[in-house]
């Protein structure tokens, strides 16, 4: 996944599982997903263990 193109709010898919982008550490590298069930619970990733999941960007049902 292209780090320039991650915005706040993104749902994001990572090794880890999948979650929603509450933060993003630009000089650690790191980006801080909030649990998709628990938004108290927070997951985080490097940018290079972010997954690229064309579908989960989606704003409308695209089927390929």
């Amino acid at each position: 996944m292209n780090v320039l193109e991650l915005k706040l709010g993104m749902v994001c898919q990572t090794k880890k599982g999948i979650g929603v982008v509450s933060w993003i550490d630009a000089q650690d590298r790191a980006v801080y997903l909030s649990d998709l069930d628990n938004k108290d619970q927070h997951i985080a990733v490097s940018f290079d263990d972010l997954q690229d999941e064309p579908q989960l960007h989606q704003k409308a049902d695209i089927y390929y």
